[in-house]
């Protein structure tokens, strides 16, 4: 099976894919796509017409979004599974992962900042001011949510990583990158170091991926 994935080191959703990938000890081409002014048309028009990344290719077959795309690797390789065992705990994974995906990262993505700067006037600030009071509203109500848990798991829901880390631990990072101030969320940053300490978590960051351009931290 040919496996490539369209997707850029500071993608968010990329990292997921490519944790999930690599959770599973699944190897994939690793095809980047600069977003610098918005996705390329060639991408839009052959790979993906959302113009978003990652795209996954498989023998020739495109699937897009990060969910999608982990729910199939789910499926189709052996290795450990990306979701508990438990029902309960599984579809609660789920639902945080989703949190992620739905809540927070659409309203921050860099198709609205590129907007606001573009049509509306904001400053560089004021998107970052933005990005941060989204990243707050989300990270407060996860939690609360983990704060419930009846066990208190090493990982969000489980005593391995599942989908609920491998959507947490790109979102701290790309908080940090705009000084979100992360002091009111020990459990959501004890759990992304303890995933950040493993290999498959750490293959995925964006500083390990080949179009890394230097210390994104400081840029």
């Amino acid at each position: 099976m040919k496996l490539q994935l369209y997707s850029r080191y500071r993608n968010s959703a990329g990292q997921r894919t490519r944790t999930a990938f690599n959770i599973k000890g699944v190897e994939y081409e690793y095809i980047p796509v600069s977003l610098d002014g918005g996705a390329p048309e060639e991408y839009r028009e052959e790979v993906n017409p959302q113009a978003l990344l990652p795209s996954l290719v498989v023998d020739g077959e495109i699937i897009t979004q990060s969910t999608a795309q982990i729910e199939f690797i789910e499926e189709t390789f052996e290795g450990p599974s990306l979701f508990p065992s438990d029902p309960i705990d599984r579809a609660r994974s789920r639902a945080f992962s989703q949190g992620i995906a739905c809540d927070i990262h659409p309203v921050i993505g860099p198709k609205l900042q590129r907007k606001f700067l573009a049509d509306h006037r904001f400053t560089k600030d004021e998107v970052k001011d933005w990005y941060r009071y989204w990243m707050h509203h989300g990270f407060e109500a996860l939690e609360k949510l983990l704060h419930r848990r009846k066990r208190q798991t090493p990982f969000c829901y489980d005593d391995k990583p599942t989908v609920a880390d491998i959507y947490l631990v790109p979102q701290l990072f790309n908080a940090r990158r705009v000084d979100v101030d992360l002091s009111a969320y020990p459990l959501l940053v004890e759990i992304d170091e303890r995933c950040r300490a493993l290999p498959a978590f750490d293959r995925a960051m964006p500083q390990n991926q080949p179009d890394y351009p230097g210390d994104e931290l400081a840029r």
